[in-house]
């Protein structure tokens, strides 16, 4: 599986993956222009976006790729804000291309889905995981991981002691976005075997610690950890 960051984090997330034969947009959170410059200006060559749900730092560039004849599927949510974009079922498996993709809810303050992706072509087995507090299911065979580390408790409370950030704040990312603890436990509660590859994603500026979280994830998984 080819998997390529554009953008990731509170500013904007889009992520390009391909299995030689299908090419798929893991969200649009940012502008269409950087979409094309990170797509090496082949956005036509692109088979569709998934969208986990309506927030600008996902959902940005939603029109201007219906408006370049992009199929972008997402939730009901997402689908009543922007006609076009093609409704999804969570739990409903569909196709495109070569990609066998199934949809399932996440935890958030919005409707908000993930997605696993199977490749038909090479067997392997992605899931991508965002903006989720937790993660109500658990994974067989998967080969690769894309999945949020936006924040550690202990980092944020400091800043909230430190008074760098608002409390308030603070309890809206512990509902909202997945913890390193938490997805700690994640893997441990899913079969890691044919894991090679970890994306971390969405790391929070100031409440994570990129190096550490890379090396709690390889030290857990024993495979390959990239920080997005």
């Amino acid at each position: 599986m080819d998997i390529k960051v554009i953008a990731s984090g509170s500013s904007g997330n889009a992520y390009l993956i391909g299995d030689g034969v299908t090419r798929l947009l893991l969200d649009a959170g940012i502008t269409f222009k950087r979409i094309q410059i990170g797509c090496g200006f082949r956005t036509s060559s692109i088979d569709g976006c998934l969208v986990t749900h309506r927030h600008g730092d996902h959902a940005a560039a939603i029109s201007k790729l219906l408006q370049r004849g992009m199929t972008v599927y997402s939730n009901a949510d997402v689908a009543g804000l922007y006609p076009g974009v093609q409704s999804v079922e969570a739990r409903r498996e569909f196709r495109i291309g070569t990609f066998r993709i199934l949809p399932f809810e996440a935890e958030h303050d919005v409707p908000c889905y993930g997605y696993q992706v199977t490749s038909e072509e090479t067997g392997e087995k992605l899931v991508y995981i965002t903006d989720s507090a937790y993660v109500r299911y658990t994974f067989t065979g998967l080969t690769h991981i894309m999945i949020e580390a936006n924040y550690d408790e202990d980092i944020m409370l400091g800043n909230v002691r430190d008074e760098k950030i608002p409390f308030s704040l603070a309890e809206r990312v512990a509902g909202t976005h997945m913890s390193i603890d938490t997805l700690l436990d994640l893997l441990r509660a899913n079969d890691m075997t044919k894991v090679r590859q970890i994306y971390l994603l969405h790391l929070s500026d100031n409440n994570s610690d990129a190096e550490v979280f890379k090396r709690l994830v390889q030290q857990e998984t024993g495979a390959e950890v990239y920080i997005a």
